[in-house]
């Protein structure tokens, strides 16, 4: 059973459009990274499928801050975004297994998937409820003589490792909770607004060009602002899908602006 992570705001769509096509593929779907990885830590999938309907430099800092992850490192992935100049040398240099258009059909995404993942070609197109036709016996060889004459005994195959869980201590170090003050309702359907602009700078609430370290203390900051263990329990309980997706775009906006690798080609591509 193939299963693939799809990670990005049209992942549902497209989960849709695969499920209709390809029933017997197993599929998860993330709107942001965070979320993906931490899913990808509870259920390992075979592919990762980053889509993105805008595309532009914005999406390659977005895979390169996956492939920086601990277990970011451990999957192929596929991109479905607007095509950027030089193509090929894109996926050769952020290790993907192909770029695909928007527009491209599902059919022609699952031939590419399954020639990354050495597939035979349309088995994931193949109806489940087709059974497989049997594999003729080889012909018998004339004039051959066989020198083993006794039962197969066959060799135990060694399981593969899984991938361990990561907590969020793990990949996200640095300073320990901070005393805050008390987070209402209104204050995070505010944060709530301004993390899915989806502009970094403003989810971590700095200025535009900071370096590591005032990323670094904002990040921690926020983090335990919107820590539902901090919070009035009423407040965590209604708020938790909310609070969850803020703290999932934190992280997001930490794992590219806290390296400065990442975060010099953010800000020259989302200057304003």
């Amino acid at each position: 059973m193939i299963r693939l992570l799809l990670i990005g705001r049209p992942s549902g769509a497209w989960a849709k459009r695969i499920a209709a096509t390809a029933p017997q593929m197993e599929l998860d779907t993330a709107r942001l990274p965070s979320a993906g990885i931490r899913q990808f830590e509870e259920t390992p999938a075979d592919l990762i499928v980053i889509v993105d309907d805008r595309g532009g430099p914005r999406v390659e800092t977005l895979v390169q801050a996956i492939r920086r992850r601990p277990l970011g490192q451990l999957v192929p992935m596929l991109m479905i975004s607007p095509l950027p100049e030089e193509a090929p040398q894109k996926v050769e240099e952020l290790e993907l297994v192909a770029w695909l258009p928007p527009e491209v059909s599902v059919d022609q995404m699952l031939t590419t998937v399954e020639t990354g993942l050495d597939l035979d070609p349309g088995e994931l197109h193949r109806d489940p409820a087709t059974p497989l036709q049997p594999v003729p016996p080889a012909p018998e060889t004339i004039g051959e003589t066989s020198f083993y004459d006794g039962d197969v005994v066959l060799e135990p195959i060694d399981e593969p490792a899984r991938p361990r869980a990561v907590q969020r201590s793990s990949i996200f170090r640095g300073a320990p909770a901070l005393d805050t003050g008390p987070i209402m309702a209104d204050d995070i359907r505010r944060k709530l607004k301004a993390v899915r602009h989806e502009d970094y700078y403003a989810i971590l609430e700095v200025r535009r060009g900071a370096e590591s370290q005032t990323v670094r203390e904002a990040f921690h900051r926020l983090n335990a602002l919107y820590d539902p263990g901090s919070l009035e329990f009423e407040v965590a309980h209604r708020f938790q899908d909310e609070l969850d997706e803020i703290r999932d775009a934190l992280e997001d906006a930490f794992a590219v602006l806290g390296d400065p690798d990442l975060r010099e080609p953010y800000l020259k591509s989302t200057v304003k």
